[in-house]
């Protein structure tokens, strides 16, 4: 049984120690996306930190629910609404950094004939074709254009987390009470289609929506068990939660097993929600605030430092760094200076992450939010 206190007191929570989380997961991904021969790019555990991208998609589907569950159910807030605040949340940086990387392609229009090394294709070509830039825009990219992961490749998952909102906002406006069982059904046949299909989780163009939609879903379901059933955490449980989720990516293999991840990262935010044990009060310092903050900066943008990191070495001639298909930057180089140039690129995107969150993010959500007042 819920008392009212307990509703109360779960409604009014803020999940700083989630956040923090989130942004620290967001820098794993950033060095996934700079493989190098260095002890930080090369390392079996940042290979694998792919898997932390459906640790946003749990997390998104449980502090979807708590802020926007209830009001959804009770039609308290119409869809429209509810997606008008979520559209502003997404898309004013998103659209910002699409339109920084159209900048690089009309500069190499320009300039092709004068850029040496750097013009390996013509512009708007290949995975930065008319196509790929249209999905993007419509936040459709998470649909395959002929060349995989194409202009800013990791917000596949902000388009897919759009319309996964769409899923369940109209799930949770039209069966009420019937909500749990709905969701937990949605999650079924995903997590069905997810092992007799790909038989993976590691897809993006082709089933990402899939693999979103389970992971919200299980948010959703893991903030439904929580209100109900969440109490305190403890230091013990929380390091127990934290080491169990690293040692499960860090031993994770490519195939039916990475499946598990957004089960075990439910379970991690199912602990850590509470934020009374030693991991939480870790994360309430404020370089971890700071990450949390500008966690969805850090995601979207980094891809762009990270291209443009790798035309400067290109240019100076001393570094072979090569783009791959799936977007990641191979910067070979000796293991010290590889890993030195890993930290000073993620300094150049935690940099620009702070200016993106203060000058785009924060004010694009917040103008939305007036315009939707109005």
């Amino acid at each position: 049984m819920v008392t009212d206190d307990r509703r109360s007191f779960v409604a009014s929570q803020r999940f700083d120690t989630l956040d923090a989380l989130r942004g620290i997961c967001a820098v794993l991904v950033v060095l996934f996306h700079f493989t190098s021969s260095g002890t930080i790019g090369g390392s079996a555990f940042i290979r694998r930190s792919w898997l932390f991208v459906d640790y946003f998609f749990v997390l998104s589907g449980f502090v979807i629910a708590h802020g926007y569950g209830d009001r959804l159910a009770s039609r308290g807030i119409s869809i429209a609404r509810f997606m008008g605040l979520r559209l502003g949340r997404l898309y004013p940086l998103h659209f910002v950094v699409l339109l920084a990387f159209v900048a690089v392609e009309l500069v190499l229009l320009v300039f092709q004939d004068r850029l040496g090394g750097l013009a390996s294709r013509p512009a708007f070509t290949g995975s930065r074709d008319i196509t790929g830039l249209v999905q993007s825009l419509l936040l459709l990219n998470f649909f395959d254009s002929g060349h995989g992961l194409s202009w800013n490749g990791p917000s596949w998952t902000i388009a897919a987390e759009f319309w996964t909102y769409l899923l369940f906002a109209l799930v949770l406006f039209v069966s009420k009470g019937r909500f749990a069982w709905v969701a937990g059904l949605i999650v079924l046949l995903a997590l069905a289609w997810l092992v007799a299909v790909p038989g993976t989780l590691a897809i993006t163009v082709r089933g990402g929506l899939i693999r979103c939609i389970m992971g919200f879903g299980i948010g959703l379901l893991t903030y439904r068990f929580y209100r109900r059933f969440g109490g305190p955490g403890g230091t013990v449980k929380e390091l127990l939660t934290v080491a169990a989720a690293l040692l499960y990516v860090g031993m994770c293999v490519p195939g039916p097993m990475t499946i598990a991840a957004p089960f075990v990262f439910a379970v991690g935010i199912f602990v850590l929600a509470s934020q009374n044990g030693a991991v939480s009060r870790v994360l309430s310092w404020p370089l971890f605030q700071f990450l949390g903050l500008t966690s969805y900066s850090i995601y979207l943008v980094h891809h762009f430092v990270q291209a443009r990191l790798s035309d400067v070495l290109q240019v100076a001639g001393i570094f072979d760094v090569t783009p791959s298909p799936a977007g990641t930057i191979e910067f070979p180089g000796s293991p010290l200076l590889a890993d030195a140039v890993s930290l000073a690129m993620l300094a150049m995107v935690l940099a620009t992450s702070y200016v993106s969150y203060h000058l785009v993010e924060k004010p694009g959500r917040d103008l939305s939010r007036r315009w939707l007042n109005r």
